[in-house]
């Protein structure tokens, strides 16, 4: 079993920073989730939600505001929301990076940045299944994992079109018959929240 420190070690320190996946590091994880939007100048940061509400004490949309306004916001504990690029240096090749892509049209920018961490270990995942077939037409090697809430053919289906060796289910439908049906079809399964 791989454990995977879900945006970080977010139970304990504030999601999707840098703290956050230092901590989880720290901790000795094996892999670390975190989310992906572009900044309105085309910069991939980590956030879970487009809205900044939540998780920084700014407002409005993160597509809709430029790099320089976000690095202003608090994301918690003086931590600030980081670039794709910062994690990629924090962490390097210590832990494998599920990097889920929250927005569509970021892929060649996601890709972008990736490719100038060669040391990095990672796969995209996404509940958005085109964007991810945008991410294999852009790249035919690149490891993806498409993301679901509900267990069926549809999920096995886009992961054989996609070439990915798994699916990751929601905790909700990581059932027995979704474990039985996955191994039978042999794709791994990943699960998380």
């Amino acid at each position: 079993m791989l454990v995977y420190g879900h945006r970080g070690l977010s139970g304990r320190f504030p999601e999707n920073t840098l703290l956050a996946f230092r901590e989880a590091l720290a901790a000795g994880v094996d892999g670390i989730e975190f989310d992906v939007h572009a900044t309105s100048d085309g910069v991939p940061v980590i956030i879970h939600d487009r809205g900044l509400e939540r998780t920084t004490n700014g407002m409005g949309k993160v597509d809709e505001v430029p790099l320089s306004r976000l690095r202003a916001l608090d994301a918690g504990r003086g931590e600030r929301v980081p670039t794709l690029a910062e994690v990629l240096d924090l962490v390097g090749d210590r832990a494998h990076l599920d990097i889920e892509v929250k927005q569509p049209g970021v892929e060649e920018a996601v890709l972008d940045v990736l490719g100038a961490h060669p040391e990095a270990r990672w796969a995209i995942s996404s509940f958005d299944w085109d964007s991810l077939r945008r991410l294999r037409s852009l790249d035919a090697e690149i490891e993806l994992w498409p993301l679901t809430e509900h267990w069926g053919d549809a999920v096995v289906d886009v992961a054989r079109e996609l070439g990915s060796p798994t699916v990751a289910l929601l905790a909700d439908a990581l059932t027995s018959t979704s474990v039985v049906e996955l191994e039978r079809r042999t794709l791994r399964r990943w699960s998380g929240r």
